[in-house]
């Protein structure tokens, strides 16, 4: 199976893909993706020094939480957002209690204005001269629902069917997935599946 990754800024270091790679996909607004995950990757990289470790930060729910803006904040600050910093909170710490140094890159993201276009091209399909007004308005509605969140979440994660996050994806220079999984395993469990 391929993975189909699409990047887009990248936010810390920089990632070239090499023999093999593990990806930690995560949000900022991810209290496991903060306590355990992010952390976790930080030990397998260093566990495991032919393998490329970096981590992809995605947004499939709370845009405004999930972004370039608040994962900048959270490596350089260790700002946290509504639900990581609850979580956080109830340990005694306002911050991130560890700076992460590995790679954070982007997930791509389609540009606001390609959404509405690709709403108004779905409408066009219709023959609009056929279509009372109240038939093309809910169709608007219903385009609306169901494109606009789908345009906001990060395409590696929506292209790849991801269930949430974090989510794991080892793979090879070709792209080609040789293990993925969500949510928490064992560090042994891991590194059991990095030395196959």
């Amino acid at each position: 199976m391929q993975l189909d990754l699409q990047l887009g800024e990248a936010v810390q270091g920089s990632v070239v893909i090499s023999e093999r790679n593990l990806m930690l996909v995560f949000q900022v607004n991810c209290p496991g993706c903060l306590s355990r995950a992010l952390p976790m990757l930080s030990k397998i990289s260093e566990a495991n020094e032919q393998l490329n470790c970096f981590a992809l930060s995605t947004a499939f729910e709370n845009f405004n939480l999930n972004n370039a803006k608040t994962t900048e904040a959270l490596l350089k600050h260790g700002d946290l957002t509504l639900h990581s910093k609850r979580y956080f909170a109830q340990l005694g710490q306002q911050r991130l209690p560890y700076q992460f140094d590995l790679p954070v890159i982007m997930d791509w993201f389609m540009p606001a204005q390609s959404a509405s276009k690709l709403s108004e091209s779905i409408i066009d399909v219709f023959d609009e001269e056929r279509l009372t007004d109240v038939v093309k308005q809910s169709i608007k509605n219903h385009l609306a629902q169901r494109l606009v969140p789908m345009s906001q979440m990060g395409r590696t994660f929506l292209n790849n069917d991801f269930q949430g996050t974090p989510t794991w994806v080892y793979f090879d220079k070709n792209l080609t997935i040789i293990d993925s999984w969500f949510g928490h395993k064992d560090i042994s469990w891991i590194q059991a599946v990095l030395d196959k």
